[in-house]
């Protein structure tokens, strides 16, 4: 009988700290080409590992920045996908949905998302998540005289700015799917960001290799040289530790990851990378991945802002530990 008891303790033991090991940490989901599937990212910066596929089969997917849902093209077929990370994984089809994209921008509260095309210079807005999404009328940006480079939203999608490149390249803003009104002249824009509360729109100037800083209000800017970088290629907007307003900035064939202070109007932290970064894409409360994964072989990079800014990766191998890169 005693043994009977204890094996019975053991097994309760043993099914308790498994269940907690599928319950930990999840810094975020993502695509993740190589494996053509939805993710997690369980575990912390320093630490973390891939969790198994949600969705397999997909050829393009973007996650809305800290929720459990996405969109997703399988088959040529566009789904919203939702409840990652739960018990139950649900794909319903998005009807309207003009034809596979290029990439997708969301707005900060996860309710937007802005479906973009370089090749074919387009975007389209997708409404409504996570109760109702649905997917309001292309937009052919050809009439603008350039072509597409960036995209951007603001906190729930209400304002839309987009980089155009070229002869007549500038930065034009749409609000409730109005027309578009210039904001500023610049022939090569190439990333865009909005402020936290959505009154200033930060633009990388790539021509001038400078950082404009547009106030919505009144259409004033203001410029900023970003010194010491030779290829800057992505910004987002955000804040540090002490709750300052800083521009994230990945810079690629010199392979830096950058802080740039908007109170002091310089770069405070500089992380030299021994890799080039293709971009920045939210991931967790406090991360960035600094790119997407090409390969089976490739890891995850993840620029970490807490509790200092620093850089780690997520190894391919499932259950491989990540490590710090100062």
């Amino acid at each position: 009988m005693r043994s009977l008891i204890i094996l019975f303790l053991f097994v309760s033991l043993s099914s308790a700290a498994s269940a907690q090991s599928l319950s930990g940490p999840v810094e975020g989901f993502i695509f993740d080409a190589p494996t053509k599937s939805l993710r997690a990212v369980d575990g912390f910066p320093g630490s973390a590992t891939f969790g198994p596929a949600l969705v397999s089969g997909v050829e393009y997917g973007s996650v809305a920045p800290h929720k459990n849902y996405a969109i997703a093209f399988e088959d040529g077929h566009c789904l919203f996908v939702s409840g990652l990370g739960s018990g139950h994984v649900s794909r319903a089809p998005l009807a309207g949905v003009f034809g596979q994209p290029d990439g997708a921008v969301w707005s900060s509260d996860g309710t937007v998302a802005i479906l973009y095309s370089f090749s074919g210079n387009w975007i389209q807005t997708v409404a409504g998540m996570p109760k109702a999404p649905r997917a309001n009328t292309y937009r052919n940006l050809s009439v603008l005289g350039g072509s597409l480079s960036a995209v951007a939203a603001d906190l729930d999608g209400q304002q839309i700015a987009i980089a155009v490149h070229g002869p007549k390249g500038g930065v034009y803003l749409t609000k409730l799917n109005q027309e578009f009104i210039p904001l500023a002249e610049m022939a090569n824009p190439i990333a865009l960001s909005f402020s936290e509360n959505g009154a200033n729109l930060y633009v990388l100037d790539g021509g001038g290799l400078k950082l404009a800083v547009i106030t919505i209000s009144d259409w004033t800017s203001q410029v900023h040289p970003l010194t010491g970088l030779r290829d800057p290629i992505a910004i987002l907007a955000g804040h540090d530790t002490a709750n300052q307003p800083v521009i994230f900035v990945a810079s690629g064939t010199d392979r830096v990851a950058a802080v740039y202070s908007l109170v002091s109007q310089k770069i405070e932290t500089t992380i030299r990378l021994g890799f080039q970064p293709t971009g920045l894409q939210n991931l967790g409360t406090n991360s960035f991945a600094l790119g997407s994964r090409s390969k089976l072989g490739d890891p995850l990079w993840l620029f970490s802002t807490a509790p200092r800014p620093a850089v780690y990766f997520v190894p391919a191998a499932a259950g491989a530990a990540s490590k710090g890169v100062e």
